[in-house]
């Protein structure tokens, strides 16, 4: 039975050999503001990254504020982001969140959880990617890789988000959260693929105790 303090030390040289594994581990999403951010996470929600990258370089450069993004005509909208999926119900996602950013937040996207989940079409997921990466704070968005990897490192066995969360908080180190979350991120698409993990070129192996380990 490994003890919080072995699962900590084990998370570490987890974390230090995929830096070494993925040395341009980062966020797939391209922005340049917490606006953008939180925009182009509500469009990558079952959508490729590199397309939502695609559309939004266009529309970013149209639409610039939260009052912008809300004024539109929908159909305009509609028509600037209908290569993503479900773009008619995601455009009314954003063009509700910005009407509240403008009414309750002076058009500007809140650097808080519990304000940031009050928003149509943002849960406690896209909130933390939002702290993590528009504004610098350590916390843990928990993706698909996010969760799939962790449960089979053995660092979780919950399958709910928020409890994931609540065990990888307690293993990784502080400075290192959002920083983990990349490195899974690109861990998973690249080696530890959901159908077929690439265990025998897996650079964390040996730190892994999943017990359906490809040959």
């Amino acid at each position: 039975m490994e003890s919080l303090e072995q699962k900590q030390t084990r998370v570490k040289k987890i974390v230090a050999t995929l830096k070494k594994t993925h040395p341009d581990a980062k966020l797939a999403l391209e922005f340049s503001n917490p606006l953008e951010l939180l925009i182009a996470l509500i469009l990558a929600a079952q959508a490729r990254d590199d397309l939502v990258n695609s559309v939004t370089a266009g529309a970013f450069k149209k639409y610039r504020t939260a009052t912008a993004w809300a004024n539109e005509k929908p159909e305009k909208l509609q028509e600037q982001l209908r290569k993503i999926n479900f773009y008619r119900r995601k455009t009314a996602a954003i063009q509700d969140a910005c009407r509240m950013l403008v009414e309750r937040f002076g058009g500007e996207v809140p650097n808080n959880l519990d304000d940031l989940i009050t928003l149509p079409g943002v849960g406690r997921k896209t909130a933390n990617i939002v702290l993590g990466n528009a504004y610098r704070k350590q916390t843990i968005g928990v993706d698909t890789h996010v969760a799939r990897l962790s449960q089979r490192l053995g660092l979780t066995e919950k399958k709910a988000p928020d409890k994931i969360e609540t065990d990888l908080m307690a293993v990784v180190p502080s400075r290192s959260r959002v920083k983990f979350c990349h490195l899974l991120q690109f861990h998973g698409r690249r080696i530890c693929l959901a159908k077929k993990p690439d265990c025998p070129d897996c650079s964390i192996n040996k730190l892994c105790p999943y017990p359906d380990k490809s040959k």
